[in-house]
């Protein structure tokens, strides 16, 4: 029988020596987000038959991710999908992409031809996620991002500003900025951003550990906006969370085009995540005119 654990900080070299293999950009196949949203999602681990097998928890219900791995995938999905189905639950799998969609459907439809069990596959567009050059990021060339070069020259102009990497001796400045930007918004425990908080604050705790990296942005010694992320490959950096001053115009813009400058020296793609769906989200990462988006899929079996 499987054995799920949670995650623990310990698991990072473990963990990572799956996902680096993996060399997947989406971000649910990474350890820091896995560790940081274990409390959110409920992330756990398993290792059987030499695959890494991930699965989250949400209202009773598994949700399990593409094993990493090298082996017997059909071997190991008939594991995950026999156990499940004994215990009386549907099997699902989510966060899944085009990339590895044709070996998970094809298992499905063989292992359904042999139980007798139904599926149910579905892209979820509100879990796509946006992947950008970096480069056109840093620079904002075109007459499309006008508006955007029209916000830092208002920004820059009418303010004196720096910017710097987080580190050790600033860290509590960008903790504190973070508490006041949540101090203006209304949310309940169950909103996305209070989930989204609860991973911020180990972020914050596990910075180094987790090798996470970060600028802020000031306007003389006050913070107006940070930015934090880390490389999910050797191409791709993430941009996990980003927050700004929304009273400072340009805040947003420019601490998104100073992070992409520094990123584009050792990564051609940013991936700044999902919109969960939520339609400002969705304009605003549009409106910087992603490269592709990533689609997920997920598969029910019943």
């Amino acid at each position: 029988m499987l054995q799920f654990q949670p995650l623990d900080i310990k698991d990072q070299p473990l963990i990572s020596s799956f996902s680096q293999k993996f060399d997947c950009q989406l971000l649910n196949y990474s350890f820091a987000v896995l560790f940081l949203y274990r409390n959110v999602c409920h992330f756990q681990y398993a290792l059987s038959d030499h695959f890494l097998l991930i699965k989250a928890t949400h209202n009773q219900e598994d949700y399990f991710m593409f094993p990493m791995g090298e082996g017997n995938l059909p071997a190991i999905l008939d594991k995950i999908a026999l156990e499940t189905l004994d215990a009386g639950k549907s099997v699902r799998f989510y966060q899944f992409c085009n990339d590895t969609a044709p070996l998970l459907l094809q298992w499905a439809e063989e292992f359904c031809q042999k139980t007798g069990n139904q599926r149910r596959t579905a892209p979820v567009r509100e879990d796509y996620e946006y992947i950008y050059s970096s480069k056109k990021l840093s620079l904002l060339e075109g007459h499309l991002f006008k508006p955007k070069r029209n916000q830092i020259n208002s920004f820059t102009k009418n303010n004196v500003w720096s910017w710097m990497p987080i580190t050790k001796e600033n860290m509590a400045q960008v903790k504190y900025f973070n508490a006041l930007w949540d101090a203006n918004r209304d949310s309940d425990e169950y909103s996305s951003l209070s989930k989204e908080n609860v991973a911020i604050e180990d972020a914050f705790t596990f910075f180094f550990e987790l090798r996470l990296q970060g600028i802020l942005l000031q306007i003389e010694d006050k913070i107006v906006a940070f930015s934090i992320g880390f490389p999910l490959n050797k191409e791709t950096f993430l941009v996990l969370f980003e927050k700004a001053d929304r009273t400072c115009k340009g805040a947003y813009t420019m601490i998104n085009k100073l992070f992409a400058s520094e990123i584009s020296k050792k990564y051609e793609y940013i991936n700044r995540a999902e919109d969960a769906g939520v339609e400002g989200l969705r304009k605003a990462k549009l409106s910087y005119l992603p490269e592709y988006l990533i689609e997920v899929n997920e598969l029910e079996i019943f």
